[in-house]
């Protein structure tokens, strides 16, 4: 039966961030004038939406730019899927609250 009641929990957060993937876009796409430039290479980013944020990509560089507060909604969502691993505790590190 646990089985049944993590396939259902998963589903749901699947779709969760599925609709907060779809909001993302749907802000990337009214902001088109707000083109945001790498810092490395000075060419337009690629945006794209993971976990209901919008993650700046230098495709040349391989960079991945986050803004404030978007770390942290990451770390929640592999906290929910996985509980306390290494990866979690990397990020807290990352983000200064260890």
């Amino acid at each position: 039966m646990s089985d049944s009641w993590d396939d259902m929990r998963r589903a749901k957060e699947e779709q969760y961030f599925q609709e907060q993937n779809n909001a993302a876009l749907e802000r990337l796409k009214s902001q088109t004038s707000n083109v945001k430039k790498s810092p490395i290479t000075g060419k337009p980013m690629k945006q794209v939406a993971e976990y209901g944020v919008i993650l700046d990509l230098c495709e040349d560089s391989g960079g991945v730019w986050l803004d404030k507060g978007e770390l942290e909604k990451i770390i929640e969502h592999v906290k929910g899927e996985h509980g306390t691993t290494w990866s979690e505790k990397f990020f807290s590190f990352l983000s200064g609250k260890n």
